[in-house]
């Protein structure tokens, strides 16, 4: 009986939590409005060849909000790229277009939010993209200004460090509505070199609510230098996010507001979430952008997506087996394109 109980429990806990990662009420829409960037960091992964969006993606991207708004809760829109703020006036439009559907709608809620290395991030801009939605970063620092700018280099080789942390401080400085999640990058070769950055976030962000701080340890994701990057063991890496979030916030790290969680499923395992590369090509993945599976549609014009057969069941295979490690990082044992799904034809969604 008591068998019975716990397995009842755990279907309807999983069923649950299956529910909330496909449920049509929520659509995300990770945009790329250029792959082209300012900075040249040492671990990246991207190759910089696509530009700008053109004007006909973008007007299918409205398009496909209109399609799809009358029917959702919630529409968030996660800017991404190359550097989104080097065409920040495409981010402005489309987020801007997505702020009216909410008075069209009344029971729509639109959430904004963008990567950004924080370079052109100053007041004014930050102030621009608050009134149009998008009021969440992310910005990555890797060390304190001698560490950091080893590795976050502009593209004409010149120092970054300067610049990001005089906007974070000015966006601390203003009363903006935002939120900033300061994403501290860490090797094994620079988790030694991390102290005086932390003690410089205690000192002047610790105490403001918008800001938080996630740890995430440099991975090798593809990039031309990654045999050169020294990686940690998974439980290294456990035992060093550990101690970094001791000497931040104390032994009471549990109850820290100051400490960002990871979520433990993928965007990219998500059928309500989806990449739209600046090139109209929608994807599932933000990382594998040169590999062919992940190419799963095409945008058009009127908005409509046309599903590459074949190309989106193995992202999210994990929704029928709640395989955490599926869930997790739907990349790693992604299936190869199979002959008869390799072709071009495509069947519109």
């Amino acid at each position: 009986m008591i068998v019975t109980i716990a397995n009842q429990t755990k279907n309807y806990n999983d069923n649950i939590r299956r529910a909330r990662i496909v449920t049509n009420k929520y659509f995300q829409l990770m945009i790329l409005p250029t792959e082209r960037c300012n900075l040249r960091c040492t671990y990246c992964y991207e190759d910089f060849l696509a530009g700008r969006m053109n004007k006909e993606t973008i007007i299918g991207i409205k398009a496909l909000l209109d399609k799809r708004s009358p029917s959702l809760d919630v529409l968030q829109i996660s800017w991404f790229g190359g550097e989104p703020l080097t065409a920040k006036d495409i981010v402005l439009e489309i987020s801007e277009y997505a702020s009216t559907l909410v008075s069209k709608y009344p029971k729509l809620h639109y959430k904004g939010d963008i990567t950004t290395n924080g370079y052109l991030l100053d007041y004014n801009v930050a102030a621009d993209l608050a009134d149009v939605g998008v009021k969440h970063y992310q910005i990555s620092l890797d060390g304190p200004r001698d560490v950091h700018n080893k590795s976050r280099i502009r593209a004409n080789g010149s120092d970054t460090y300067d610049r990001i942390w005089n906007n974070l401080l000015a966006i601390r400085d203003s009363s903006l509505p935002v939120s900033v999640m300061l994403r501290i990058h860490f090797t094994a070769d620079t988790l030694k070199l991390i102290d005086p950055l932390l003690e410089d976030i205690k000192k002047e962000f610790i105490h403001d609510s918008r800001f938080s701080v996630l740890f995430k340890a440099i991975e090798r994701l593809g990039g031309l230098n990654d045999e050169s990057i020294k990686i940690l063991s998974d439980i290294e890496k456990i035992e060093a996010i550990k101690l970094l979030k001791i000497k931040l916030c104390g032994e009471s790290i549990e109850s820290s507001s100051s400490l960002s969680q990871v979520d433990d499923v993928c965007y990219a395992s998500k059928p309500n979430s989806l990449v739209i590369r600046s090139n109209g090509d929608v994807a599932k993945c933000t990382v594998a952008l040169n590999d062919e599976r992940n190419k799963i549609a095409t945008l058009h014009s009127d908005g409509t997506l046309k599903l590459i057969p074949g190309r989106l069941a193995p992202w999210v295979r994990g929704i029928e087996t709640l395989d955490p490690a599926a869930l997790a990082c739907p990349l790693v044992g992604l299936p190869p394109i199979k002959e008869a799904t390799s072709k071009t034809q495509e069947i519109a969604l």
